[in-house]
């Protein structure tokens, strides 16, 4: 059986809307190389932000994820809901059988950063 020639290639086709959108972004980037050539200060032609990135998060033993979470006062499953994990994993990691990740070690950094505002968080069961 043959195939059938009238089918075209769905490669081939690209509709107006994404061409233009490839040619524009092609304008602006030999726009910039040549605004790099040319040697003229990138800031007087386009907006130029500066951000100073915050140290990276302390490391956590087992014991310091301990330390954190007794500056709460709380169980490790509450600590655990607080912080958006799972008990087990919280475990894990007061074992010494996980190591929290960096986002995670961020999170411990803001708790014992401020352990009165994340005390606060935790309300009395009635």
């Amino acid at each position: 059986m043959k195939k059938n020639a009238s089918k075209s290639n769905p490669r081939q086709k690209t509709s107006a809307a994404a061409k233009a959108v490839g040619e524009a972004i092609l304008a602006d980037l030999t726009e910039f190389a040549d605004a790099l050539e040319s040697g003229v200060a990138l800031d007087s032609k386009y907006t130029m932000r500066r951000v100073e990135a915050p140290d990276p998060p302390a490391k956590y033993s087992a014991q310091a994820v301990r330390t954190t979470r007794d500056k709460i006062g709380v169980s490790q499953s509450v600590f655990a809901h607080l912080l958006g994990v799972s008990t087990v994993l919280m475990q894990a990691w007061e074992q010494g059988n996980r190591v929290p990740a960096a986002w995670a070690r961020r999170l411990l950094d803001e708790v014992n950063h401020d352990p009165k505002r994340w005390r606060g968080m935790v309300r009395r069961a009635s």
